[in-house]
C-alpha cells in the first residue's frame, strides 16, 4: 500500500481528535455514576464503557483503513484490529499504543462484546466497578498515545 496523502493523514488526525474528545466526555459520564450501583446505574456504567471502547475502536478502524487495511480473520476482526494498534509497521506507521495498555484494552474490548451481545445476563457490580477503575487508570495513557499518533499524522502532513 502506498503512503497516505496529506489530506488523508489530516482527516485521520481529525477523526482521532474527535474520538478522543468523545472518550473524555463518556469518561466524565462514567465517573458521575455511583460505585454502589443500582440496576440503572450499572446499566449506565456498562453503556458508558461500551461506548468508550466503540469510540476507541472507531479510531483503530480508521487508522487501519488509512494505512494497512488488512484483516485476515473476519471472525476475530475486533481482536485483530486492536492487536494491530500495538504494532509498529516499519516504513508505514509507528505503533499507536504501547504494549503496556494491551491487557486493559483487551478487557474493555471483551466487555464491549459481552454488553453488545449478551442479552440474558446480569451485570456484576464488582466486576463492572473493577473494569471502570481499570479504564480510569489506563485512560490517560490511551488518550495520550492516540493524541501523540494524531500529532505524528499532522507533522507528516507538514501543516499545523
Amino acid at each position: 500500500m502506498s503512503e497516505p496523502e496529506s489530506a488523508a493523514r489530516a482527516a485521520l488526525a481529525a477523526v482521532i481528535q474527535k474520538d478522543v474528545a468523545t472518550v473524555e466526555r463518556l469518561t466524565e459520564s462514567l465517573q458521575a455514576l455511583p460505585a454502589e450501583a443500582s440496576y440503572s446505574d450499572a446499566a449506565g456504567q456498562g453503556y458508558a464503557l461500551h461506548n468508550i471502547y466503540c469510540a476507541l475502536e472507531n479510531s483503530f478502524d480508521q487508522i487501519s483503513r488509512t494505512f494497512e487495511n488488512h484483516v485476515v480473520d473476519r471472525s476475530q476482526w475486533h481482536r485483530e484490529l486492536m492487536s494491530k494498534m500495538f504494532l509498529a509497521i516499519p516504513g508505514v506507521r509507528p505503533s499507536v499504543l504501547p504494549e503496556s495498555l494491551q491487557s486493559a484494552l483487551n478487557d474493555l474490548r471483551s466487555f464491549r462484546h459481552l454488553f453488545r451481545h449478551g442479552y440474558d445476563f446480569q451485570l456484576d457490580p464488582v466486576r463492572l466497578n473493577a473494569l471502570a477503575e481499570q479504564w480510569r487508570t489506563a485512560r490517560p495513557a490511551v488518550l495520550a498515545a492516540l493524541s501523540d499518533f494524531a500529532g505524528w499524522l499532522i507533522r507528516a502532513t507538514g501543516t499545523k
